[in-house]
């Protein structure tokens, strides 16, 4: 999205409006919209994988986060996001 804005000299600048932010995800980085929840990355990644939602465990900044605080976490520009696979069985 482009905005217009008129300067002293009275000439239009265009001015590039920033969509999203850029975070990584296992060491990867990804652009996501700046209000994406933790929950919806979190969706998405285990829809590419295959990997159901409920089987991925979270850690954002290094810090275990729980899985009912997912979907009111918003994701912040330069967050680490780890994600794993829990697998069951021994």
């Amino acid at each position: 999205m482009q905005q217009e804005n008129n300067n002293e000299a009275g000439s239009v600048v265009k001015v590039e409006a920033q969509s999203g932010i850029s975070i990584s995800i296992n060491d990867e980085v990804k652009q996501v919209a700046a209000s994406t929840t933790l929950q919806a990355v979190i969706q998405a990644y285990g829809v590419a994988r295959g990997v159901e939602v409920k089987a991925i465990a979270a850690a954002l900044n290094a810090e275990v986060v729980p899985r009912q605080s997912w979907p009111i976490i918003h994701c912040q520009a330069g967050d680490k996001l780890e994600l794993f696979s829990v697998v069951a069985g021994g």
